[in-house]
């Protein structure tokens, strides 16, 4: 953080321009009893250079994705992120602003939103974008909301292989909205869901079959006859996609997607500890007045030059509550900024070999892992993108599994115990493009050193 000189005469004249005393005088509306008195056993003063000292102290503690070769995804995921991207995030214009309240002084955000919301629509094939969500999760479950908002049915079709966090996040809004969900099961051998459980379930009561794909387990598949079933019976179909994947697979909208979220963390954003990240949601035009938060449309002034607004705000402080679509009411302007930054930069071609590369990586992974003694990959002949699930002997677990490959700097994946919990011996590993041929030849050499 940048330093911010704050001296006794800035002080003195804010307080005077606002006509208080002191800064005591700021309080004096908080009863005596309820201020601290003594109670914060601080440390005494330091000098800058002694604070700065202590928290790269403290800091160490952190281990860094700079120092490990990470194979780990499950829904963040580590990608290269072009310099230009924080150039231009970091501009004060940019980095301090928040959510455009009131917009028609809000140009330059505004625009970059309607931009960011093209670049959505470019990418799921679908003609409406929102501003953005929280995260993946968030949009995800907004989409469950949106399909009863849409139809008034309360009961959902949801994968078994949707991200756990997901399904989470999901029951959750479930349990508050009274909706029924059901388990569309996948198969334990190829990592498909089971078609014919959507035919025999779905009815006249169903708002939404939701997917995820590539699914948490990394399967593509093709949705079509999912998307087909859903609209025979006047329910819609709600996908959550991978936005890198979408630089190599065929768009949402090719299979009959109604509603397409997901997270774009993997688009110019960080892994940051988990979060902030960025929910996106896009859909059709019948659909737009459906759509929770806001949309930002491109007009023109009463001069007639290019103009921008907030052409939708379906939230309960611009419109009647009952008519309002969600409480989700701000959007993550800072981290649209960043993914639209990022696909700026790469452009359609380079997104498309950030995709292959990741892809091919993935699966030059899989067949190295295949040919070591004792470990299997899942799903023989089913499609994935950049991550897939590896089988290790029953003898060994992922805790000795992840302190062997951390002793060499290291991160061998995500444990799938809470995915599989009769299957504790599997694991989800992820090949980004960041990865080497390299890297993947010292894993694969690591994993074979494993004694079992």
């Amino acid at each position: 953080m940048n330093y911010v000189a704050n001296t006794q005469q800035d002080q003195a004249a804010m307080l005077h321009d606002i006509g208080a005393a002191s800064v005591d005088a700021l309080f004096s509306d908080v009863p005596e009893r309820l201020r601290l008195k003594g109670l914060l056993k601080l440390p005494e003063p330091a000098s800058e250079m002694e604070v700065m000292t202590k928290f790269r102290s403290l800091a160490g503690r952190n281990s860094s994705l700079s120092e490990y070769k990470n194979f780990m995804g499950a829904g963040s995921y580590e990608h290269f992120i072009p310099s230009a991207v924080q150039a231009v995030i970091g501009r004060s214009d940019f980095y301090t602003a928040y959510t455009p309240y009131q917009p028609e002084i809000s140009q330059g955000t505004l625009m970059s939103i309607f931009e960011y919301q093209t670049m959505i629509c470019n990418l799921t094939g679908m003609e409406v974008s929102n501003a953005s969500h929280y995260d993946g999760a968030t949009a995800f479950a907004e989409s469950m909301i949106m399909s009863h908002n849409v139809n008034g049915r309360r009961e959902f079709l949801v994968a078994e292989s949707v991200n756990p966090r997901y399904m989470t996040v999901l029951k959750t809004y479930a349990a508050a909205a009274d909706f029924i969900i059901k388990i569309i099961p996948a198969d334990r051998h190829t990592g498909k869901l089971d078609a014919e459980f959507v035919k025999t379930n779905i009815s006249d009561s169903t708002a939404a079959i939701l997917v995820q794909n590539p699914s948490y387990l990394g399967v593509v598949e093709n949705f079509s006859s999912f998307s087909e079933i859903a609209h025979k019976n006047g329910a819609l179909f709600a996908v959550s996609a991978n936005p890198i994947s979408l630089g190599l697979l065929a768009p949402p909208s090719s299979y009959g997607a109604d509603i397409v979220s997901g997270e774009g963390q993997p688009l110019g954003i960080p892994t940051s500890f988990g979060g902030p990240n960025l929910g996106f949601m896009a859909s059709t035009q019948k659909q737009m007045r459906r759509m929770p938060g806001r949309i930002v449309g491109e007009t023109v002034d009463k001069n007639g030059k290019k103009a921008y607004v907030l052409t939708l705000q379906a939230r309960e402080q611009h419109i009647r509550r009952e008519k309002a679509s969600s409480n989700i009411c701000s959007n993550q302007a800072l981290c649209a900024l960043a993914s639209t930054v990022y696909l700026s930069y790469v452009g359609p071609y380079g997104l498309r070999d950030v995709a292959a590369r990741c892809s091919d990586l993935a699966h030059y992974m899989a067949r190295e892992i295949a040919k070591v003694r004792g470990f299997e990959v899942s799903f023989e002949g089913t499609a994935f993108f950049h991550e897939f699930v590896v089988k290790y002997p029953s003898s060994l677990t992922f805790d000795r599994i992840f302190d062997h490959f951390h002793e060499a700097k290291m991160l061998p994946g995500v444990s799938l115990s809470d995915f599989f919990p009769g299957e504790p011996n599997q694991m989800l590993v992820c090949a980004t493009e960041v990865r080497t041929k390299q890297d993947i030849d010292a894993y694969v050499k690591r994993l074979g050193e494993l004694k079992w």
